[in-house]
């Protein structure tokens, strides 16, 4: 995926300008208004054996366009980790490129948001934990380790490493071939 996107905090994820993939816009997850985004899917093997990332919030990523984080991950997922598919996930439900606009949100996380983590993150083959300070300080991010805690073997929730405060490191800066570590040790 080449083209990348951005997004004002609350904005609509724009209708897919062109053509998309059955599969990828049927479990690519929106709120109604697609203000709020629960699930982003990408596949090139087999779409049931997938790795899922949870990280802070959604950007401009949707149906036919990425964005940094998500394509790192997905390239990591599709070179690195041996899966055939990935789901991103997020700590909070709002799209928006800047996680200091959040303050400005009414809503940041909708409670859709927490029953697509557990589905997704208990079939996944591991789950990459990365919502790093901002996902902590919120709240959300140990309300997540909960949910994971409740869904997965803690063997298979991992990280690139934890930061100062216990929250796991953003991917944005992390080495493409970066391993990755337990997270619930």
């Amino acid at each position: 995926m080449s083209r990348t996107a951005t997004a004002a905090i609350g904005s609509s994820a724009p209708l897919p300008g062109r053509p998309v993939d059955p599969l990828v816009a049927e479990r690519t997850v929106f709120s109604a208004d697609r203000t709020h985004r629960f699930t982003l899917f990408r596949y090139w093997g087999n779409p049931e054996d997938y790795a899922c990332g949870i990280s802070m919030n959604p950007s401009g990523a949707a149906e036919d366009v990425g964005d940094p984080t998500v394509d790192g991950m997905i390239r990591r997922a599709r070179e690195h980790w041996g899966v055939g598919a990935y789901y991103q996930l997020n700590v909070m439900s709002i799209r928006g490129t800047c996680s200091s606009d959040l303050a400005k949100a009414a809503r940041f996380n909708l409670p859709e948001n927490d029953e697509w983590i557990r589905r997704i993150a208990a079939g996944a083959r591991f789950v990459v934990v990365s919502w790093g300070n901002p996902g902590h300080k919120s709240g959300r991010g140990p309300a997540v380790e909960t949910i994971l805690r409740e869904v997965c073997d803690p063997a298979r929730i991992l990280c690139f490493g934890r930061n100062k405060n216990g929250s796991p490191v953003h991917p944005l800066y992390q080495r493409i071939d970066a391993p990755l570590v337990p997270y619930l040790a």
